[in-house]
């Protein structure tokens, strides 16, 4: 654990890193601001792009373009009602009101404060807790990861307001939708109907722009003759008292994030919706109704994305 703390300072005690780290959270947030380019598509390239780099340096500027990337995808969520990534989504449910309201720069305020918060809590159970996070994570059989789907189907139904039935109709949808493309055991293509281009299945990206940009797109075209609220640009920094009360919720979210993401197959938009999920059901006085804006569905989704961060790592 000695020498994991030592390796967790080396950052703040190397100028070049520290250089790198900012490079790459601000060019992350660029690229998640932005719905259709992925953070895992801009890591990639800088796989390719950093190769020959000291190996510091190179985990440095990814791993900024990574933790930017998360958070970028949060802003066009809040301001458009169109995440730029798919860990944003469970932000843009109460977002996106709050934006309507007015309040968009307290929204984006609140949601870099608890992100930079819940950062610093993945990176501390990387840090300490990797081996006994990564020893138990490995443990999850494929019993294990399939009661994990169905209760994240589950999850859809309770978070789909007041109507289960359409929450799990509309999750039985999205299964039947990643179901086209190629089997991944027989290698059969499945409801392709002979288009080359659906073998590879229905990217996540795509059907994600589709069904939140194209209908925002339609909803602002409505909407075209409306006055856009004024926004209230005033103390869009949250002030140590609110942070204070929500800190029990960014802690108890983080640790589920990191959880969630040191699971295989598991990311940060699992860790959200379960967060989003567990904040609707504990938290009994919210600033608003869940729904309309209330500032307990921003802190939740999160400080539980940028948590999983640390446990992907791990």
């Amino acid at each position: 654990m000695e020498q994991n703390l030592q390796y967790f300072l080396i950052p703040f005690l190397n100028w070049d890193m520290m250089v790198l780290i900012w490079i790459g959270v601000f060019a992350g947030i660029w690229v998640g601001a932005i719905p259709g380019l992925s953070v895992t598509m801009a890591a990639s390239l800088l796989i390719s792009f950093t190769f020959s780099w000291d190996l510091n340096n190179a985990l440095a500027l990814i791993c900024g373009v990574f933790v930017g990337g998360v958070y970028g995808g949060s802003i066009t969520a809040i301001l458009l009602n169109i995440p730029g990534a798919p860990a944003a989504i469970a932000t843009g449910i109460e977002g996106y009101p709050l934006a309507q309201l007015g309040e968009a720069g307290k929204a984006i305020g609140l949601c870099t404060t608890v992100s930079v918060f819940a950062s610093f809590v993945g990176i501390l159970v990387l840090a300490i807790a990797a081996p006994v996070v990564a020893n138990f994570s490995l443990k999850f059989s494929p019993r294990d990861f399939f009661l994990l789907a169905v209760m994240g189907l589950l999850l859809i139904g309770s978070i789909g307001g007041g109507d289960p039935v359409k929450g799990i109709t509309a999750g039985a949808i999205g299964v039947l939708l990643s179901m086209v493309g190629m089997d991944p055991s027989t290698g059969e293509l499945r409801y392709t109907f002979g288009n080359i281009y659906l073998m590879a299945g229905i990217s996540f990206v795509t059907a994600m722009i589709g069904l939140f940009g194209v209908s925002e797109a339609l909803t602002q075209f409505r909407n075209a003759g409306k006055v856009s609220p004024k926004q209230n640009l005033d103390k869009i920094i949250p002030s140590w008292a609110t942070f204070i009360k929500y800190l029990p919720l960014s802690i108890r979210s983080s640790l589920l994030g990191v959880f969630i993401g040191a699971l295989p197959g598991t990311g940060g938009d699992v860790a959200a919706l379960l967060a989003y999920d567990q904040a609707k059901r504990s938290v009994r006085n919210p600033s608003r109704p869940f729904g309309t804006g209330a500032y307990e569905g921003i802190v939740a989704p999160e400080t539980a994305n940028k948590g999983a961060i640390g446990g992907a790592f791990i």
